[in-house]
């Protein structure tokens, strides 16, 4: 029996053993074949697709945000742009080419981005040009600011405005057996309507018309800006869809030149000096920031001023990327309290909201922070409404850029039903033994009596009470001067500071000025959190695999994107515990 133990044991180890060396083999064979590949070639072109997710901290994504797989990484809109600022000044960087395709970013992410470009066309002689065989609108805007557009022959430019869809999913969940109870305070909380409405109220159409005129404007004025275009022009244009046309945008000079990609790359072959077919190279924001390395941090100070990414809905108990909980930010507090080099802190919001009681528990590691004399800046990025706003609100100063969404301080919660479901649609009865009134209440599987449903709207009360109280300290205003702006309205950045909600207009960088000088500091580091870690072995997959994405077999259509936005919907609501600060919608461009 020994002998057969000591076999067993001694074939497992060598299997152990034969496993680690293969794996250290390979790793030493992708390691020297990647030597050679870490350099860019001098006469390199650089490719901007902007393709996927956006983040605003590199990498700092919701897994479960994605239907694909993408070996890239997730590269935040300040890494990006730092990337563009230095491809101006690269000698390896020959010309630039925007080719932007799938993009999912919000407005001030495109704005920084464009700025990014603008500068990059202001700092260097290199060609900057933008090519598509189709544009969207945030397409076109990064576009614009090349100093060559050009278009496929039979291509268009989707330029119509902005607007928003809603699904709405009542009769849909009646068919099921499924009751939504929703309970709000707020009158213009919309959040949940898709659930006992089958249209947007008034009031949340009249917020979202303002809300999207605003940037529509600003969209406008960019175009001209850009373009040197007549406004008349280009809103008539735009009014009627005729960018569509290929012909028209050449006419109307939306764009340069029409081609195709083969004359298109003849075009950088010539500038190049190469000859017909000889191969370009392509290098794509991906490769660039393997192969670049730009140090942030230039001052030999000691001083170090923290900048927290807040970013993605405001989840409790959850501790993934791309999302906001109180257990990973505490930890993140605690490091920032506990470092004496950390002269201020900046707080990045970049979110929609989400729980109350993680809002909660973040305002009161904020107030914390101030306790122990550290100043505290808001910084706004494309969202910063409802439980963003929350744990922002008592900031010593709040920096909002000019189109972040922003305010919809409410609350609400939603309740599901599927006594119905159960019983008539399944068969499945339920029945209970209790020894107190509510002791087998709130649950989904049976309907909600009066007093369950007043217990519910108490507590959301009690929230939103407790919201306005929080935004009146943090914003030295009576409750009543706030309660005037609330009930879950959403504000664009610039109104919003004309209500008091925030006190200055402008970008991160701004805000850490500001941080800089309630410090008292002139030189300092940045010091940034979350700090989003990547096994090696991971980072050892992603060098070694394609820059294509890996397609899980999902339809990209609305239809499968709805249901997948309503499962995750539903999921959030009913697990929550807690009434819910959260804006309506939100919008990628």
């Amino acid at each position: 029996m020994r002998s057969f133990l000591k076999l067993v044991f001694t074939s497992c180890l060598g299997s152990i053993l034969a496993i680690f060396f293969l794996f250290i083999i390979i790793l030493t064979i992708g390691f020297i074949s990647s030597m050679g590949k870490n350099n860019i070639s001098k006469d390199a072109v650089l490719l901007l697709d902007f393709d996927g997710l956006l983040p605003e901290r590199t990498n700092n994504v919701d897994p479960s945000n994605q239907l694909t797989f993408n070996p890239k990484n997730a590269i935040g809109t300040f890494d990006i742009v730092d990337l563009i600022k230095n491809a101006a000044t690269d000698d390896r960087i020959s010309q630039i080419v925007i080719k932007p395709d799938n993009s999912q970013m919000g407005f001030v992410s495109m704005r920084h981005l464009a700025d990014a470009i603008d500068y990059c066309r202001e700092n260097t002689d290199k060609p900057i040009y933008a090519y598509g065989d189709f544009y969207t609108q945030s397409g076109y805007i990064l576009a614009s600011e090349a100093d060559s557009v050009f278009l496929n022959p039979q291509g268009g430019i989707d330029l119509r405005g902005f607007g928003v869809m809603q699904a709405f999913n009542k009769e849909l969940l009646e068919k099921l057996g499924i009751k939504m109870n929703v309970f709000y305070a707020g009158e213009y909380k919309s959040a949940a309507e898709a659930y006992y409405r089958n249209d947007m109220s008034e009031k949340n159409k009249t917020q979202t018309r303002e809300y999207l005129s605003s940037l529509h404007n600003s969209f406008v004025d960019l175009i001209i800006q850009n373009r040197k275009l007549d406004k008349e022009a280009v809103a008539k244009g735009i009014n009627e869809y005729k960018f569509s046309n290929a012909d028209t945008t050449l006419a109307i000079g939306v764009v340069d030149e029409l081609m195709h990609w083969f004359e298109f790359e003849d075009k950088l072959r010539n500038n190049l000096g190469y000859g017909q077919g000889e191969k370009i190279n392509y290098v794509g924001l991906a490769e660039y920031a393997r192969k670049t390395k730009i140090k942030k941090n230039k001052e030999t100070a000691t001083a170090k001023i923290a900048v927290v990414y807040a970013e993605g809905e405001i989840r409790y108990g959850t501790e993934a990327d791309g999302l906001i909980n109180e257990v990973t930010y505490h930890k993140i507090f605690d490091k920032i309290k506990k470092d004496k080099e950390v002269k201020a802190m900046v707080l990045r919001v970049n979110s929609p909201g989400g729980s109350s009681y993680t809002s909660e528990a973040l305002l009161q590691e904020i107030r914390s922070m101030k306790n122990a004399g550290l100043p505290v800046i808001a910084s706004f990025g494309n969202y910063a409404a409802s439980g963003g706003y929350y744990i922002a609100c008592q900031a010593d100063s709040i920096v909002a850029e000019e189109n972040t969404l922003t305010g919809s301080i409410g609350a609400f919660s939603v309740f599901p039903d599927v006594s119905n479901l159960m019983e008539d649609k399944l068969g499945i009865h339920f029945d209970t033994v209790k020894t107190g009134q509510f002791a087998a209440s709130f649950s989904p599987t049976l309907q909600l009596g009066e007093h369950e449903k007043e217990i519910i709207r108490n507590s959301n009360t009690r929230i939103y009470n407790t919201f306005l109280e929080r935004v009146a300290t943090g914003r030295n205003m009576t409750m009543e001067q706030v309660e005037e702006i609330a009930q879950g309205r959403i504000w664009i950045g610039a109104k919003a500071k004309e209500l008091n909600l925030v006190d200055e207009i402008g970008s991160l960088e701004d805000a850490i000025n500001i941080a800089a000088e309630k410090a008292g500091i002139e030189s300092y580091n940045i010091k940034e959190y979350p700090y989003i870690e990547t096994a090696p072995w991971v980072e050892f997959l992603q060098s070694m695999a394609p820059e294509e994405s890996v397609d899980l077999g999902f339809e990209d259509n609305e239809v499968t994107k709805e249901l997948f936005r309503l499962k995750s919907q539903l999921e959030f609501y009913t697990e929550n515990k807690s009434p819910l600060v959260l804006m309506p919608f939100k919008i990628i461009f």
